[in-house]
């Protein structure tokens, strides 16, 4: 069926695109965009400034090229799309269609004048809006798989440039999610803590973050020396941290016990000249802001 060109133009962009979009900044890395794309489902991220102005695109495509060149841990400000071609929200769709035969994109960004994103519109988004698909015989809502998210990252035991730097890119995931501030707070605690723990006393171990709609888990694995009495390890202000580590202000024995009161669940298992898994669990579902 040909759709007449006077219903498509009574149709404008602001209508139809879609609003519920992640936005990023030009710093965030290729692999949590990778992440972010699979929890979400989408095949283009816009970037934006502090202003949330549009300043590139990162579409699926770019990613797998990173990948294909091992460059997934850069900044996607190297890979993603300049000044991408855009679409007004006052535009009418038939304007928006010409686009999308011209360039042959599968997505348009919707920016304002000031160039603030506002939305995303696609072939998809187009298509569920020109079809009632509840009309068409045969065709049933299909059960959605549960979204999981998860983020690894690699530490290295004594190496204090470097520390805190996974924990911080977890709460940049998490905050583009849109988890709320008391759980990322309490994520960011676990997550830093771990890592540090690691950094400090093992030689080396790698921090795991898996999302899903009902909690937050956070696995630190550590090759290391293990720890003996995990009762009294547990004790605020306990500490086996050496001298030099306690000058550069590190080890006050604070990190199991802040990892607990930021737990919902905490299992610690360690076996001592092997190593040491901490396993956090925080419910989603116990936040009472969102």
């Amino acid at each position: 069926m040909k759709i007449p060109k006077e219903y498509l133009e009574k149709i404008k962009v602001k209508d139809i695109m879609n609003t519920d979009i992640v936005r990023l900044r030009p710093y965030q890395d290729m692999r949590s965009i990778q992440e972010i794309m699979r929890i979400k489902r989408i095949d283009a991220i816009p970037i934006v400034d502090d202003l949330e102005n549009l300043i590139g695109l990162v579409t699926v495509e770019n990613v797998i090229n990173a990948l294909a060149k091992g460059d997934i841990n850069v900044p996607c400000e190297k890979y993603m799309v300049r000044d991408p071609k855009c679409l007004k929200p006052d535009d009418n769709l038939y304007e928006a269609l010409i686009k999308f035969r011209r360039f042959r994109f599968g997505r348009f960004p919707v920016v304002d004048e000031k160039g603030k994103v506002l939305g995303i519109l696609s072939t998809k988004d187009i298509v569920l809006n020109l079809v009632d698909v509840e009309d068409i015989e045969g065709i049933k809502e299909e059960k959605k798989e549960e979204a999981v998210l998860i983020l690894e990252y690699p530490v290295m035991g004594g190496d204090f440039a470097l520390a805190g730097v996974a924990s911080s890119n977890v709460k940049k995931v998490l905050q583009q999610l849109g988890i709320g501030p008391d759980i990322i707070r309490k994520v960011a605690v676990v997550t830093y803590e771990a890592e540090m723990n690691i950094v400090i006393h093992a030689y080396r171990g790698v921090l795991r973050v898996k999302v899903t709609p009902e909690y937050i888990d956070i696995v630190a694995e550590d090759e290391g020396p293990g720890i003996p009495d995990i009762e009294l390890a547990m004790q605020p202000g306990y500490s086996t941290a050496p001298d030099n580590i306690r000058e550069m202000g590190f080890g006050a024995g604070m990190g199991l016990p802040n990892i607990k009161n930021s737990s919902d669940e905490l299992h610690i298992d360690s076996i001592v000249g092997r190593g040491t898994t901490v396993h956090s669990r925080i419910y989603l579902k116990r936040e009472t802001n969102v």
